[in-house]
């Protein structure tokens, strides 16, 4: 049967020149390697699979639930607090801030 297969340009290459290198055709080649693989998938197949392993998930140690609920904050709440830790931040320094040089 005959049919035409679109090969990558360098895995064309390759196998041209495998088939130089074992002295025999390009469709020989091909025909060789798929029959190789096939019969490896089908061996693969029949082999159990082992059962995967469970890992749990990573936890990270907490000092318990927050301190505020966030259903009762409302977005200016919301930006009353991020502007509070922005202000803090700078505060203590680790704000980089550009200033004009003189």
């Amino acid at each position: 049967m005959r049919t035409t297969l679109d090969f990558p340009s360098e895995l064309f290459v390759h196998l041209k020149t495998r088939a130089a290198i074992d002295g025999v055709t390009l469709r020989e080649t091909v025909i060789g390697l798929l029959e190789k693989g096939l019969a490896a998938a089908d061996t693969s197949a029949s082999v159990p699979a082992e059962p995967r392993k469970y890992y749990p998930p990573p936890t990270i140690p907490s000092k318990g639930p927050m301190a505020i609920s966030m259903r009762t904050l409302s977005n200016a709440d919301l930006y009353e607090l991020m502007n509070a830790e922005t202000l803090e931040r700078d505060a203590f320094g680790t704000r980089s801030v550009k200033t004009k040089s003189a």
